[in-house]
């Protein structure tokens, strides 16, 4: 079985296990999560936290994703998740994450985001990612900017859900490109 540990001054990132999956729940009760994914559920079950636990495991197998939870150093409690998901044909990939609210705005997933970036480009050799966010979630947009993507455009009722159609906000960076230059 494969694994991927990332490290930063302050985090872990690893594979979600079976083990987080109390937490994962305790933690998605707290419905901004869907309100603010296209992917994560409500209500979030024991079932849904399996799901994506075995999700990490499988993509990263065959290469198609690269899912990790994240940890502040020195714990194994789960605070957060963040991967890629990869277009192999296309040599790109979407980066997502979330946090625990107890966590927001410590700079927890700009460290994080980082250390994708630089793995998505290093080990990967991706030429591209991107990451996106409904227009309602300025925060999510502020870190994008933070980690060094540039906003590429808005794609107008791109989403529905619950009924509503959604906005996303569409950020990149590009591989070998200065913010100046790309």
């Amino acid at each position: 079985m494969k694994t991927l540990e990332l490290t930063t001054e302050r985090l872990l990132l690893n594979q979600p296990h079976i083990d987080d999956i109390p937490r994962l729940v305790e933690i998605m009760k707290n419905p901004v999560y869907n309100q603010n994914t296209t992917n994560i559920p409500f209500p979030y079950t024991e079932t849904s936290g399996q799901f994506w636990v075995n999700l990490a495991k499988e993509e990263l197998e065959v290469g198609n994703a690269y899912i990790f939870a994240i940890r502040l150093k020195g714990s194994s409690t789960i605070i957060g998740g963040i991967g890629l998901g990869i277009d192999k044909a296309n040599n790109k990939a979407e980066m997502g994450y979330w946090l625990d609210s107890e966590h927001w705005n410590k700079g927890i997933v700009t460290e994080a985001g980082k250390a994708i970036l630089q793995f998505g480009f290093d080990t990967l050799h991706l030429k591209k990612i991107f990451a996106s966010y409904f227009t309602f979630n300025e925060a999510s947009g502020k870190i994008m900017q933070k980690i060094g993507m540039q906003q590429e455009g808005v794609l107008k009722a791109h989403t529905l859900k619950s009924g509503e159609y959604l906005d996303h906000v569409f950020y990149s960076v590009i591989n070998g490109c200065s913010l100046l230059l790309c």
